[in-house]
């Protein structure tokens, strides 16, 4: 599933999260961006249940997904997750239905898209508010790093 995403197919990429939850707003910030300086990424932003994951691809689509992660590393640190090896967060995700489950109720269904990569982006604050200084400081190197990760080149 995670194989390396291909420019003749679609890219999707999923910024995951909500945008009034501090470091929990990473995920849709950085999606927002490479949307605005990717013409190829079809950006999408999901801040409720992710039941709805298998209706957001094709099934020839590349997609990535984004979403903030608690992690013992430092914060903004990006991490690529295995898709198959995600561990279902048992009710402690901000999300009705988390990346995990989502992804595992559409291999059920049969719709994984062509490729399928996640990307976590370490986070520390979590209550009501703006996402942290210290991830926002991060934004421009994450966005530079995610990009070169799924393949788009600078120029794009």
């Amino acid at each position: 599933m995670s194989a390396r995403l291909t420019p003749q197919r679609r890219l999707v990429v999923i910024g995951v999260g909500h945008r009034d939850r501090s470091d929990d707003g990473i995920g849709p910030a950085v999606v927002d961006a490479l949307g605005q300086q990717f013409d190829e990424v079809i950006p999408i932003v999901r801040e409720g249940d992710l039941a709805v994951l298998p209706m957001l691809w094709e099934p020839d689509d590349d997609v990535a997904i984004v979403d903030v992660v608690i992690s013992s590393g430092p914060v903004g640190q990006l991490h690529e997750i295995d898709p198959d090896h995600l561990v279902s967060g048992g009710g402690m995700s901000t999300h009705g239905l988390n990346v995990a489950d989502g992804i595992r109720m559409a291999s059920r269904l049969g719709c994984l898209p062509a490729t399928l990569r996640v990307f976590g982006i370490g986070g520390q604050k979590f209550g009501y508010g703006p996402i942290s200084r210290e991830l926002c400081e991060r934004l421009d190197p994450l966005i530079e790093e995610l990009a070169a990760l799924i393949g788009l080149s600078a120029t794009g």
